[in-house]
């Protein structure tokens, strides 16, 4: 017995020792240095895993070449430094007999031609940092076979994909992708990260991109776009690749989507075409933005001088045009779509060309109950609704950019939409006083045909002469757009009180409107130092506009003179100023000052050639408008940037016409040819860090607009004969009121390429003064939110991420403080995706929605559990075959709440629930499924 007590006692004793050996976290580091013994500042420093080189760990040298890993597990790993001009070192680290392993001075050896076949061999790097561009090899980055650029992007550090699949990095939001360096459908961000498959990806760079000044004169001014770049693998640059994807399911749901594409060194040419009944509309907020008007949103808009050239909202953009309503995700789509995209790039010349046809027809019936408030009353409508609208638009993009010489620059840019849309609407609205008791109702049943047209063109030309930073920029524009519609509408309107009586109205609209848009602007910079720039500049537009809107009784085929109109009017803008800047060593620092013109001319008949009803209107507005930014880039990666702007902005067209709109008796629109510009004071202020050596990074912004002038919508609410409760809106000017609002954001790797935290917050405060019935109401309006969220990937075959908001807003009025509300919208999600068997892949999602209005004692949450199984089949694994379920509790609703100025209401409507779906895909080129032993790089 005490011979056995002694051999355990010494076993123990033993394994002791060996724990003490090695114990199982270790703290690693070392300097780096050169061959001379120079230390290397800011060098990326990875651990990589031996088995098949992907990134466990970074970090990157301080100020004296040191860098240091802490509490990491005790494992093997490759160390691997890079640093450009030096040849990329990798080397063997065996486990630790302690916990902390100083590996002492690493020399790295400097790039020279020997060593050039070497470094190709050996410079693909895990991450890279070179300045302030972020290279990533997606191949040391596992997804799952089958996944998108969006969902490998996720698996980056400092990337963040949001689940509509907006992205950001370093907290900052991703305004252009591009594929190869070349434009890829457009300047939609989205367009290939959903399309193209991860496995064709060879590296992501981000960078941040210059401002379309700063390109064309050569002269930095601090502004920055960040840019995300897809390198593809060669074998993909040489060839064909793509994806068919055909899915049908219960509920006679199904879908079919695809892309194809064939790249080589000089041309990309894709494909992509789509048709589901599954809500998938392929139509987006930048299919809107691409096409609005004078391309106010666009890049190469050819607008130079601070806060662009202005005169953009004069040029007529109906908003049933607008593709945007169709799809918030209400009611029940089928969809339709397909397009092309060609670039062309040598060393002078770069094309780019893009053609999309998108359709979709939308099935949707609503309910919502409305509170209006007066001074001393309030009464309320409900609003039960059908409607079934189509619409479809054929989008045409040509861009080409020619190197005329050294010096010399041209670029032409041009984008055409002709679209279509037809909507049927059924509406039945109640009418209640406070003690409930119906007053009337009022039945609709319109008809709405619209076809569309746009043409908008662009031309830069930028010369730059010998003296650096002297340039000179010129652009000239054309915008040209038409409407043409015609609304066929019924109303029927029921009074229950003083004796029941009925009245019918009929109206037959037809619309056809007009814009014509010319514009050129200018810029010379001159150098006046090293780091002085005087920059001049000038703006120039004209805007013709015609509305002719013609409004018949069907009945007694006579024209209804209070209603019909032709409304002709122009605008002229002129603008010239100068900056002058201040750049050097990340400081941009400018202050400009402007004199600014609008004039506004208009004036109005019943119809084309006859007799003008009122005076013409000729009015000037003269303006100074000051500008002051500053940008600064602090050496330890914190981005400071601030501007303050006195806005000078013309009304809409759309309020200037004079003749009321009336498609819904109860609701009546004017507009007010007499209004003014708005004038704001306008601030903003943003500050962000971001630690490339962890990947954390931090952010802070604010913005606020304090109006000297402010366009509003007064409303007058009164009981009209035959008609009942009648609300009508008129825009004016009104003195007063302010919006502004902050945000606050921040990833912080907790584990690095394992876990990570999302934080965010972020707040909102407007104050509208506006009349209703003559008496001011001041609207204050406030809203708040948190959010966060988590992400682990603890290994290749798993992704885990869950994420939480609350959301507030409260609106208080003037006259009925009663009446104030508070709105609450509050989320919770959570994902997961597990390859849990060879080749076969669950996936799942949870989201959790909870609506609360006491004011209404309103509460609605909504659960929705959406499900997956996939499978790869084949020796190629080209075939996939998906079993999903979508919201598998059957509990999807869509609601909105919103309250403004003297109303709020709920909407509730339905949309697409429960249904099961089987889908099978091909893949042109099949899955890479075995993880490659990559540690001879």
């Amino acid at each position: 017995m005490p011979r056995l007590l002694v051999a355990l006692a010494l076993a123990l004793l033993c394994a002791s020792a060996a724990a003490a050996q090695s114990p199982n976290r270790v703290s690693i580091k070392g300097l780096v240095a050169d061959s001379t013994g120079e230390k290397i500042a800011f060098a990326t420093v990875m651990l990589l895993s031996p088995a098949d080189s992907t990134l466990v760990n970074f970090t990157r040298t301080d100020d004296a070449g040191a860098f240091s890993f802490k509490n990491v597990p005790n494992n093997p790993y490759l160390l691997k430094i890079s640093f450009t001009g030096y040849l990329p070192l990798q080397m063997p680290l065996q486990e630790s007999p302690s916990g902390l392993a100083d590996l002492g001075v690493v020399t790295i050896k400097p790039i020279n031609t020997e060593l050039l076949e070497v470094v190709i061999k050996a410079a693909k790097a895990t991450l890279s940092i070179r300045g302030d561009t972020i290279e990533y090899d997606a191949s040391s980055f596992k997804v799952p076979p089958g996944s998108t650029v969006e969902d490998l992007l996720r698996r980056l550090p400092g990337i963040e994909v949001d689940a509509e699949g907006n992205i950001k990095a370093q907290g900052q939001d991703i305004r252009r992708v591009f594929v190869d360096g070349k434009t890829f459908f457009g300047d939609d961000p989205k367009a290939a990260t959903k399309n193209l498959g991860a496995e064709t990806i060879s590296k992501v760079q981000v960078y941040n991109g210059k401002s379309e000044q700063a390109q064309l004169t050569g002269v930095e001014d601090g502004k920055k776009e960040k840019t995300l770049n897809l390198e593809l693998k060669e074998e993909y640059k040489k060839g064909a690749f793509g994806k068919i994807t055909a899915a049908g399911g219960t509920e006679e749901r199904g879908a079919l989507r695809g892309n194809y594409n064939r790249f080589n060194k000089t041309e990309q040419l894709s494909f992509i075409g789509y048709g589901n009944n599954i809500n998938e509309t392929g139509v987006n907020w930048e299919d809107y933005r691409e096409f609005r008007g004078q391309n106010a949103f666009n890049y190469d808009n050819g607008d130079f001088g601070f806060n662009s050239g202005g005169g953009g909202r004069m040029f007529y953009f109906s908003s049933d045009d607008s593709p945007v309503d169709n799809f918030d995700g209400r009611g029940f789509t089928e969809n339709y779509g397909g397009g092309a995209n060609y670039n062309f790039d040598n060393k002078k010349t770069k094309v780019n060309s893009s053609y999309f046809y998108n359709e979709t027809t939308r099935t949707l019936d609503q309910t919502a109950l409305r509170q209006t408030f007066l001074r001393d009353s309030t009464f309320f409508n409900t609003d039960t609704s059908a409607n079934r609208d189509f619409r479809n638009a054929h989008s045409i993009a040509a861009r080409l950019e020619h190197n005329l010489d050294s010096s010399n620059l041209l670029i032409v840019k041009a984008n055409l939409r002709f679209s279509g849309s037809g909507e049927t609407t059924r509406r039945a609205q109640r009418f209640f006083a406070a003690n409930d008791l119906p007053t009337n109702s009022l039945d609709l049943n319109n008809q709405t045909n619209q076809d569309s047209r746009r043409i908008n063109a662009t031309s830069i030309f930028r010369h730059r002469f010998k003296k650096a930073g002297r340039a000179l920029a010129l652009s000239a524009g054309y915008n040209d757009g038409r409407t043409q519609n015609d609304e066929n509408i019924f109303s029927l309107n029921q009074f229950f009180q003083a004796g029941t009586f009925s009245e019918q109205v009929r109206q037959l609209n037809v619309g056809d409107n007009q814009s014509r848009q010319l514009k050129s602007n200018a810029l010379f910079t001159e150098p006046l130092s090293k780091v002085w720039f005087l920059e001049g500049f000038y703006n120039f537009s004209r805007t013709d506009n015609t509305v002719d809107r013609q409004v018949t009784n069907p009945v007694a085929n006579e024209r209804v003179d209070a209603l019909s109109v032709f409304f002709d009017n122009a605008l002229l803008y002129n603008r010239a100023g100068s900056t002058i800047r201040y750049s050097k060593n990340g400081l941009n620092l400018s202050a400009g000052l402007a004199a600014q013109q609008i004039q506004l001319k208009s004036q109005y008949a019943i119809e084309r050639g006859a007799p003008l009803l009122a005076e013409p209107i000729n009015r000037r507005f003269d303006n100074l408008v000051p500008n002051l930014a500053l940008e600064y880039e602090f050496g330890n990666n914190i981005w400071l940037s601030s501007e303050y702007a006195y806005q000078v902005t013309e009304p809409q067209i759309n309020d200037l016409q004079p003749a009321p709109n009336v498609n819904n008796p109860a609701f009546r629109i004017e507009g007010n040819p007499n209004l003014t510009p708005e004038r704001s004071h306008s601030v903003s202020m943003n500050i962000s860090h971001w630690n490339p050596a962890s990947f954390m990074n931090i952010g802070f912004g604010t913005n606020f607009d304090l109006f000297d002038s402010q366009i509003v919508y007064n409303q007058t609410i009164e009981f009209v004969d035959s008609l009942g409760v009648r609300t009508t809106t008129r825009p004016s000017n009104v003195r007063g009121g302010y919006r502004g609002g902050g945000w606050l954001w921040g990833n912080v790797p907790i584990v690095k390429t394992k876990l990570s935290l999302n934080l965010g917050a972020n707040f909102n405060l407007s104050q509208a003064p506006a009349f209703v019935n003559n008496i001011e109401n001041t609207t204050n309006n406030q809203g708040y939110s948190l959010s966060s969220g988590l992400t682990l990937t603890p290994n290749t075959n798993l992704i885990l991420s869950v994420a939480g908001n609350l959301r507030f807003n409260t609106i208080e009025y003037s006259i009925q403080r009663e009446q104030n509300q508070q709105i609450q919208n509050h989320g919770l999600e959570a994902s997961i995706k597990w390859q849990f068997i060879k080749k076969t892949f669950l996936e799942g999602n949870y989201d959790y929605s909870l609506f609360v209005n006491d004011r209404f004692n309103f509460r609605q949450e909504v659960p929705i559990l959406n499900l997956s199984a996939r499978r790869l089949l084949g020796s190629k694994n080209r075939l996939e075959i998906r079993l999903a379920t979508f919201d598998l509790l059957n509990r999807r609703v869509a609601i909105r709440q919103s309250g403004s100025q003297n109303f709020v209401s709920n909407t509730i409507a339905s949309t697409l629930a429960r249904y099961y779906m089987l889908s099978l895909s091909y893949n042109l080129r099949g899955y890479e499924t075995n993880i490659k032993d990559n540690s001879h790089w």
